[in-house]
């Protein structure tokens, strides 16, 4: 579909309703969202990796299950497990850009889970505990679902990329099942 401009008899392409192409001719919010996506699943892939690695002195997928098992949880083992490959395979999805709203949700429910069990520590961060930071990957995981990977990404061209906030909805309602399951199943 194109436009014309009237008097030159010139088109020029119209943009189709709700299509999101973030940056127009601009790279920068292209790149800013390249930028969000290589720190938010980066940390998460090394936060599953630190689970079955244990780097740096951190308690591991036992240490993890323990602390599941404390905030009320069964089968710690097997969530354990599930939550460390969730955030590896979920943050290179994000990494690549492929799928990269959908794998934004679970990450997003990690996060919120993480922000609503630690809610007692206070918001700043201290040795004691905390949840400015797990706010911050929240808020960065939401804005993932919602904007999509951005141009520079696997995902860019696809249809679900061209319409980023419907798409959030569906894998947001999607979701928030899984989690409704998770607690159902595990809690």
């Amino acid at each position: 579909m194109h436009y014309n401009d009237g008097d030159s008899g010139n088109t020029t392409p119209m943009r189709a309703p709700g299509a999101a192409d973030h940056a127009g001719a601009d790279p920068g919010p292209a790149f800013g969202l390249l930028l969000l996506r290589l720190v938010v699943g980066g940390i998460f892939i090394a936060h599953g990796l630190e689970k079955f690695f244990t780097w740096a002195g951190t308690p591991g997928l036992d240490g993890f299950a323990d602390s599941l098992a404390d905030m009320g949880f069964t089968n710690t083992s097997a969530l354990a497990m599930t939550t460390a490959i969730t955030e590896i395979v979920a943050g290179a999805l994000l990494v690549i850009g492929l799928l990269a709203s959908l794998a934004s949700v679970p990450l997003l429910g990690l996060a919120v889970a993480s922000v609503v069990f630690t809610f007692d520590e206070g918001f700043f961060l201290t040795p004691d505990g905390g949840f400015e930071y797990k706010l911050l990957l929240a808020a960065a995981a939401a804005a993932l679902v919602f904007t999509g990977p951005g141009r520079f990404s696997l995902d860019s061209g696809r249809p679900y990329f061209r319409f980023p906030f419907r798409t959030a909805l569906v894998f947001l309602v999607l979701g928030g099942i899984a989690t409704a399951v998770v607690l159902f199943v595990f809690r």
